[in-house]
C-alpha cells in the first residue's frame, strides 16, 4: 500500500471537441519481489536473475543470489534485496468525443445531439518497475480495451 495516492480527471473543450483523460497513481510504496526468478521477457529462455545468478564462476560478478532446487530454509528468507519501488502513474482513460451539429440530417431531423467518440482504458503504466507491477500471477491480467461509439437524443 502507497502511502501517497493521487489523480487526475481532466477535461478540455475546443469547438466541437472534447478530450477526458482520467489517470491515477501512487508513489512511497514497496513491494517484494517473491519468486520472480522465472519471469522471462519476449522469447528469452531464461530471465535476468537466472542468467545473473551467483556460481562459484561468476563469484565475482554475478548480480543476484544463488538458485537452488534442493532443500534449503535460505532459499525462503526475505531480504530487502528484493524489495521495489512500486511508484506508478497509470493512463486509465482517454476519451476523444467530436460533437456533429444538430442540423447535420437537415432542419426537420428528429436525431440531435449526435455525438462520435473513442476511447481507450487501461493504456498505460507510468513506472521505473512497470514489467513487474504489470504481472498478475494467479488472476487474469488487466486487459487495454479500445471502444468507438455513438450517441445520439431522438
Amino acid at each position: 500500500i502507497a502511502p501517497f495516492t493521487y489523480g487526475i480527471n481532466l477535461n478540455i473543450g475546443y469547438k466541437a471537441f472534447d478530450l477526458f483523460v482520467l489517470g491515477t497513481g501512487n508513489n512511497g510504496g514497496n513491494a517484494m519481489r517473491n519468486s520472480s526468478y522465472f519471469w522471462v521477457s519476449g522469447d528469452a529462455k531464461y530471465s535476468e536473475i537466472v542468467l545473473n545468478r551467483w556460481t562459484p564462476a561468476t563469484a565475482a560478478t554475478a548480480s543476484y543470489p544463488r538458485l537452488s532446487s534442493q532443500q534449503s530454509a535460505n532459499n525462503f528468507r526475505n531480504s530487502d534485496f528484493w524489495l521495489y519501488k512500486t511508484d506508478r502513474f497509470n493512463l486509465s482513460k482517454v476519451q476523444l468525443t467530436y460533437t456533429l451539429p444538430d442540423n447535420v440530417f437537415g432542419s426537420k431531423s428528429f436525431v440531435s445531439g449526435l455525438m462520435v467518440y473513442a476511447a481507450g482504458s487501461n493504456l498505460y503504466t507510468f513506472s521505473k518497475n512497470r514489467e513487474l507491477l504489470d504481472l498478475s500471477i494467479g488472476t487474469t491480467p488487466q486487459f487495454r480495451n479500445y471502444n468507438i461509439g455513438i450517441r445520439a437524443k431522438f
